[in-house]
């Protein structure tokens, strides 16, 4: 039976045929003390809620996670002194070709955003159970969540190091990953990924941004 939750700093829900909001970074792309006060504070929030009479303590807990990924953006987006190697066109060209290599193989690629030290991902797992019945699946017929980002990641830094001729961890280990629950979230996540860069205030217009993508574009 294949895992669809596990945990490293962050837990990871990874229902089977699911899909997904991604977000990697680049490694030193983040000040250790930011993400030690921004981590203290999740952990101190949690606290207070598992000892509190929350009526939901689980959502409360969840939106609290959505918080901690909100100031970990505003971060990526705003303290721009790490690494910043997604500037360089090139580079960012590699990234979105490996991303766009299992598009309509591992999922269906709904939207990204290539970031100057990041990239936002959209992805729908659930074309992997075409032909299949979910009681014959397994590791070799179906890719979960953590494969196919290591299969992205890794096939992307081994190309780009070697491009930079540089040696060394190009990603951050663990990246975050979202469950989608609903069309009405998956609708706001595609909003918020294709705007980053407006927010961010590298563009006027999403559209004019070269590293961002949306599948149903068309439909605007």
């Amino acid at each position: 039976m294949m895992k669809t939750f596990y945990r490293s700093n962050l837990p990871h829900i990874q229902p089977i045929g699911g899909t997904f909001f991604i977000t990697f970074r680049l490694e030193g792309s983040l000040p250790l003390l930011y993400l030690k006060k921004i981590r203290s504070e999740l952990n101190d929030k949690i606290f207070e809620i598992k000892t509190s009479r929350y009526l939901d303590a689980n959502e409360a807990i969840y939106n609290q996670r959505k918080l901690f990924f909100k100031k970990m953006d505003w971060g990526l987006d705003q303290i721009i002194d790490g690494n910043n190697f997604l500037k360089n066109e090139k580079v960012a060209e590699i990234i979105a070709s490996k991303i766009h290599l299992f598009d309509g193989e591992l999922y269906d690629l709904l939207a990204y955003c290539i970031m100057p030290n990041h990239v936002h991902l959209v992805f729908d797992t659930s074309i992997q159970l075409q032909g299949k019945e979910n009681e014959n699946l397994n590791l070799k017929n179906y890719i979960q969540v953590n494969e196919i980002l290591r299969k992205v990641k890794g096939g992307s830094a081994f190309e780009v190091n070697r491009f930079l001729n540089r040696k060394g961890k190009f990603w951050q280990r663990e990246s975050y990953d979202h469950y989608v629950r609903s069309g009405k979230e998956l609708t706001n996540i595609i909003w918020y990924v294709i705007r980053n860069p407006v927010v961010a205030k590298l563009v006027d217009n999403w559209e004019d941004y070269k590293f961002t993508y949306w599948k149903d574009c068309s439909d605007v």
